[in-house]
């Protein structure tokens, strides 16, 4: 890798490290609606200009205390917030 592909992320993203941000929810309302899980992931920038996966932090969340759990939205997702492996914090 060149010395200017390596400072080409840089400049792409303005010096900020760009990272991608995924979350899982029992609906679309933030006020009602459970947060149901959280991930984020860092990227590179390869040698073809390519945006590539570096790592990946994903993290359960227990729903608030009253939360909505749309069922709709939980079939969609394929998560049960309370099944004992989830290990929600």
């Amino acid at each position: 890798m060149s010395e200017s592909d390596a400072f080409s992320i840089a400049r792409r993203f303005r010096g900020f490290l760009p990272v991608v941000v995924d979350v899982e929810t029992a609906g679309f309302n933030s006020q009602t609606d459970a947060l149901l899980e959280v991930a984020a992931v860092t990227v590179y920038m390869d040698p073809a200009g390519h945006l590539r996966r570096r790592e990946t932090h994903a993290h359960h969340v227990q729903p608030f205390p009253g939360a909505h759990l749309d069922p709709a939205a939980l079939a969609f997702t394929g998560i049960d917030p309370y099944h004992p492996f989830r290990d929600a914090r």
